[in-house]
């Protein structure tokens, strides 16, 4: 791990199965990119309370950053 998660990304992480937790850590602390399209981005939008629309939207926002 290179970082450490903003608490309400580390609580939805921590709702997924056991067997997913360990590669949603890897993943999301160590990610220099992130992926519209991953799996996990629709899992942990939805903990978070985002649907596909918001999540595009967040996409979008983030890409003008």
């Amino acid at each position: 791990m290179t970082g450490q998660l903003p608490a309400p990304i580390a609580a939805a992480v921590e709702a997924l199965p056991e067997a997913e937790r360990f590669a949603a850590r890897m993943l999301l602390s160590g990610a220099t990119a992130f992926e519209r399209g991953h799996p996990m981005v629709a899992q942990l939008g939805a903990a978070l309370g985002y649907d596909a629309a918001a999540l595009d939207a967040l996409w979008r926002q983030a890409a003008t950053l």
